[in-house]
This record gives structure tokens, C-alpha cells and sequence, in this order.
């Protein structure tokens, strides 16, 4: 299936005047100015800033990736390139990969950064027993060792198509090893890296601010050391209608995720711009599989044959979106449009009703994040589901709430969204439906499922991944652990004073190269 838009566009593929320099998307090409305070806003509060300690991969991000870097970084295309690390060499057998690492480089607080820097941070992510959340992502690393100062080995349980990846994104992001150890678990309100912006500080449910890091090592066009900014502030703001009055206002300079709805004022808005995202954003919905209603595959089925996702993906979306098979959007490699899906049918709704002892229907909740447009896309799923006498009830909760109760398998039926694509398949199906999944929000206990998310990321050719990701989400939709509802394209918001905006693959920006122009 081809995405749907408007415009045409489709998401992962690059438009040539986005592009300014890669890795990232820029908007200008004017001369930086030094100095200003960017103010940028995320609708999700980070649980933490230790990159392994957080639950919302990308969202996450915004905050991560101005104070943390790791030997690899993605440029906008999804394409590996140097961070830390200068050069990496796999070892014939594809058991080990050597990494030269960048000289010069110190954490915020002055320790060097080194060969048995890369030792520990990798150690305390792959230590047996951890129960980071990130800690899946690097599972098959055994661990690393010091070659010389600045050459660190990286040893694999098993050859693995996922682990490059994964050392380019959270679970891979270098921390002061003298700060771990000093704070301990209080290094995620304190967090200490080799970004640059260091951290300064965090009051809960308003904002998170960043300074200058005075020591950082990249360069700027004007041959002076990055950032070009004095500070970053982000500001915890959920609503998308909060949102657009600060944009428009200038009290925030950018904006994530607005809903499509926002697109056409934003364009009309001579002081604001549109800012193309990489990935787009799935909508769906999950069963607790482990216990109460949903326990019963029948009324799963009933629910996934009761909703008309195309009716809801164009309501919500504009014409800015895609019905799927599951969440792997049409851009991405593992895509493929012959995984069955369930479609609205009404005779299967009341075959299936019937099949799991309701034949006059039920009542079910459904837990939401405050957030847009999650209330919106609740509620039609809800009507189009009471006309077959499902009597969806809609329970909207802060994201600090719905966390721990839909983890703690406390909930009956949880929406959620995910960006996609991931760098790798396994960054989305690993934390979700592996054999440790850190985000299993159905309780899953499925042998043939993990032994599929397994072996897409054990396996190296990208021609067998993609057969083996097709048997993993055919698993999936054959026992309707999931409704996937929708792909939506993504877009920022930024005012035009806000210049040479680069974002990474997932769409979170790196405000370091960023300036704020003078009027």
C-alpha cells in the first residue's frame, strides 16, 4: 500500500530542499549567530535523563541526544556515521567489532572519555539481571573490552543485524562513569554527558533546561566551537492547542508532533514553518492478554473486526496517513502489505461475539494518555464499537499514571503510539514482544513470538529478516494481541527565526547546530 498524502510525500524519503548539510534537515543557509536561549516544547515527560532508565523511545530523545552522544549517531536517512567513534571494523566472523574512538573528548564534568568509558557504560546496560529498559536493545552484546586507551573491542553473543544499530541510540549513549558511580540512581535527575548542552535543571512537569557545554568538541561553519546557543529549554506541554498559542505567540520557537489539523493554519502563518519528520507516528491499541476480558482471543477478534481503521485514519489523519498490517510503515524495509490484517465485518464481530460467550455484547476500558489526538481517535473507536453493543468506556489519565498501570497489567484495553520507522525493526519489536520486553503492555507469554523477535535480530541478510519479520507480525494479527488503527505523518512546528534545525532519523532535533536569527 502506498502512503497517503496530499502532498505526496512520503515519509523516510528526503526532499532535496529539506536537506542542508548532512546529517540532518535544515532550514537556512545564513550565517549562525552565537548566543540566545531555544525554546522547544515535548508533550511527554521524560521518566528519566539516564538514557537506559527511560520508557519513551524518541519522545525521550528530545532531551537525550542535547547532553548524550555514542559512538555512532543516524543522519536523516537512517545511515550510520561517526560519533564517538572515528572508524569501526568487524571482526571476520561477525562475532566482534573493533571501535578507534575520538581524542579530546571529556564528559560535562571534566573526566576523560576512553576505551574503559566504553567498557562501563556498555557493562551496566548488559549486566545479567538489569532491568533498564533499554537493556533489551543491546541483547546481543556480551560485553567490551580495552584494546588501547582509545580502541575498544565489542564482543557479540552471536552474529547480529541489530547490534551497530543499537549502540546509535539510547542504549548506546555514553554517561560519565564517575557520575554513575558518585550519584547512583539519582544520575537521572542529574544526568552528565559528552553533548553540547549540559544539564541544568528539571522542575517537574514544567521544563527541562540545558547551558552551553564550553568544552564540546565539534565545530560550527564559523570555526568556533559548538553550540551556537547559550541554553535549550524544554517545556513539558501535552496539549497540541497549548502548543500552537505558544508557537504563534513566540513563547516556545518549536514544537513537536502537532496533529495534522495544525498543518494548514502553520502554512498560512508567515511567522511559523512546517518541519518535515523522518518517521511517522502509529496509533494503536493493546489487550491485557493476561487476565480479564481480553484473556478471551474471541473478543479481541470482535473488537479488531469492529473498527473501520480507513473511516478513522482519514478523519484523524487528513489525508496525512496509511492503514497498515501493523505498525511498520509503508517506508520501511520490513514492510509488507500481504500480512493479514482484520478488516470491519460486521458478521465476523457478531460470530466472534458469540464465539466468546457475549452474544449481546460487553463492556470494556479503555485507558488513554492525556494527549492529542488520542481523545479524539478514542472516541470514534468508541462509536464505531457500540453499534455492536462493545460499550467502550474511555479512561484518560496522565502519561505518569498510565505507565505503571498498564505495565502493571492493571488495564483492560490501553491505547498508545510509537514512532516509526525505528533504525533498526528490532528497536520497535524487540522492546515490545520480546522474550524480556521492557514495554510488554499485554502480557504476552508466547514462545513462537519471541523466538521470531529473536531470530529477525540474530539474523545478518536483510532478505531473510524481512521473511522472518512477515511470520512475526502474521503471529501477531493471528492472535490479535494488538489493534493497529493507523500511520500518521509527523511534522514539527518552528518559528522562522529558529534557524538550521537538524533532526536525526527518528525525528528528534540536536539543537547544536541551531541559531536563533536576529531581526
Amino acid at each position: 500500500m502506498a502512503l497517503i498524502s496530499r502532498r505526496g510525500l512520503l515519509l523516510g524519503a528526503s526532499g532535496a530542499g529539506l536537506i542542508a548539510g548532512l546529517p540532518g534537515l535544515a532550514f537556512a543557509q545564513t550565517s549562525p549567530v552565537r548566543s540566545g536561549a531555544i525554546v522547544a516544547s515535548m508533550d511527554l515527560q521524560p521518566k528519566s535523563l539516564d538514557p537506559i532508565m527511560g520508557d519513551a523511545p524518541t519522545s525521550d530523545r528530545y532531551a537525550l541526544i542535547q547532553m548524550f552522544e555514542g559512538l555512532l549517531k543516524f543522519d536523516v536517512q537512517g545511515n550510520l556515521q561517526p560519533s564517538l567513534a572515528t572508524s569501526w571494523e568487524w571482526s571476520e566472523d561477525k562475532k566482534s567489532v573493533v571501535f578507534k574512538l575520538r581524542d579530546g573528548v571529556v564528559f560535562h564534568d571534566g573526566e576523560p572519555f576512553n576505551a574503559e568509558a566504553v567498557v562501563f557504560n556498555i557493562g551496566r546496560v548488559v549486566a545479567p539481571g538489569s532491568t533498564a529498559p533499554r537493556s533489551p536493545d543491546l541483547a546481543d552484546i556480551a560485553g567490551a573490552e580495552a584494546l588501547a586507551p582509545m580502541t575498544v573491542k565489542v564482543n557479540l553473543k552471536q552474529p547480529s543485524g541489530a547490534a551497530l544499530a543499537s549502540l546509535a541510540v539510547e542504549a548506546g549513549m555514553m554517561c560519565s562513569p564517575a557520575a554513575l558511580k558518585k550519584l547512583g540512581q539519582d544520575f537521572g535527575r542529574q544526568p552528565v554527558g559528552t553533548g553540547p548542552y549540559k544539564f541544568a535543571e528539571w522542575v517537574g512537569g514544567s521544563h527541562i533546561r540545558f547551558v552551553r557545554n564550553e568544552r564540546y568538541w565539534r565545530d560550527g561553519a564559523d570555526g568556533k566551537k559548538l553550540p551556537y546557543a547559550d541554553a535549550v529549554t524544554l517545556r513539558i506541554i501535552p496539549t497540541t492547542a497549548v502548543k500552537m498559542v505558544e508557537v504563534k505567540s513566540g513563547g516556545v520557537h518549536l514544537v513537536d508532533g502537532v496533529t495534522p489539523r495544525d498543518f494548514e493554519e502553520v502554512e498560512k502563518n508567515e511567522a511559523l514553518k512546517l518541519v518535515a519528520v523522518p518517521p511517522g507516528i502509529a496509533q494503536w491499541l493493546t489487550f491485557n492478554v493476561s487476565k480479564g476480558i481480553f484473556a478471551n482471543p474471541a473478543l479481541r477478534a470482535a473488537v479488531n473486526h469492529g473498527i473501520d481503521r480507513n473511516v478513522l485514519m482519514k478523519g484523524i489523519t487528513r489525508g496525512f496517513g496509511a492503514v497498515t498490517p501493523t505498525w511498520v510503515p509503508p517506508t520501511d524495509w520490513s514492510y509488507d502489505a500481504s500480512v493479514p490484517s482484520p478488516k470491519l465485518d460486521p458478521a465476523k464481530v457478531q460470530a466472534f461475539l458469540k464465539e466468546g460467550g457475549q452474544p449481546n455484547g460487553f463492556t470494556c476500558k479503555l485507558s488513554i494518555i492525556q494527549r492529542d489526538p488520542d481523545t479524539q481517535v478514542a472516541q470514534i473507536v468508541q462509536a464505531q464499537l457500540k453499534q455492536f453493543r462493545i460499550n467502550m468506556e474511555i479512561e484518560i489519565l496522565e502519561r505518569q499514571a498510565w505507565v505503571p498501570k498498564v505495565l502493571g497489567l492493571q488495564h483492560e484495553l490501553a491505547m498508545g503510539r510509537v514512532n516509526v520507522p525505528r533504525a533498526d525493526p528490532d528497536h520497535v519489536f524487540g522492546p515490545f514482544f520480546g522474550r524480556a520486553a521492557s514495554q510488554n503492555w499485554s502480557g504476552i507469554k508466547d514462545e513462537e513470538v519471541f523466538k521470531l523477535v529473536d531470530q529477525g535480530r540474530e539474523e545478518t541478510d536483510q532478505a531473510k529478516r524481512k521473511v522472518i519479520y512477515k511470520e512475526l507480525q502474521t503471529a501477531l494479527n493471528k492472535n490479535d494481541y494488538y489493534s493497529w488503527l493507523f500511520f500518521r505523518e509527523a511534522r514539527h512546528v518552528a518559528r522562522k527565526e529558529l534557524q538550521n534545525i537538524v533532526l536525526d532519523s527518528g525525528g528528534a532535533w540536536q539543537l547544536a547546530e541551531a541559531w536563533l536569527a536576529k531581526a
